[in-house]
Formats: C-alpha cells, structure tokens, sequence
C-alpha cells in the first residue's frame, strides 16, 4: 500500500474517530472500519464493525457486511474500476463517512449500507 494512503487513513481516523484497516490478500482487498455507535455518549469503547470486500476489477464490485460477524447479510454496490488496493480505500472512505453520518442520524444501526 502507498504510503500517501497509509497517510489517508491516519488522517480519516483521526478527523472522524473511525478505525480503518486495509488487507491486501492476493486476490482480494478487505477495508475493516470500527465506527462508533451513535447515542454512546460517555462511553468511548462502543463500536460496530463493517467490512467492505473487493479485488481488481473493471466493476468495482463490492460487497459490504454491516455485521462483519455475520457473512450471510452483506449489500453487493459497483464503485467504479479498482485496480489497486489503494483504490479500492479511496473510495471506501466516503462510503465509511456517509455510512458514520446516518448512523449518527439515527437512520439505522447500519448506516447507508442497510438501505
């Protein structure tokens, strides 16, 4: 991964208190964010997790788990062309963002991804 990405990420979390890790398997991209849940004030260690999984491809098919724990509900989206894992995180960290924002909207325990 590019170092300018690593960078990215450093910056994301620390602007919007969102952990973000980024896997590169050889034929597959995982993009792990803990995002705080909404209405935890005070307590700073609630979180849920949501996975975004991808590889290289022309689609940009990505498959989204709101409940990381429970591969059987997971969102299928097309981002656009991903040829590098460094893609594949620039683009999932609006997603993460818009899903942080509706949850904190209280628009589902999920965000965007439940829709």
């Amino acid at each position: 991964m590019e170092e300018k990405t690593l960078e990215l990420m450093k910056k994301f979390e620390q602007d919007y208190e969102v952990y973000v890790s980024a896997t590169d398997k050889q034929t597959y991209w995982i993009v792990y964010a803990r995002i705080p849940k909404s209405g935890a004030e005070g307590v700073h260690n609630l979180h849920r997790g949501k996975k975004y999984v991808s590889g290289p491809n022309e689609e940009g098919n990505v498959l989204i788990l709101p409940d990381p724990d429970n591969s059987e509900n997971y969102l299928a989206e097309s981002w656009g062309p991903m040829g590098t894992i460094d893609d594949f995180v620039r683009k999932a960290l609006p997603r993460i963002l818009a899903d942080k924002v509706a949850a904190d909207r209280g628009e589902g325990e999920c965000g965007t991804s439940c829709s």
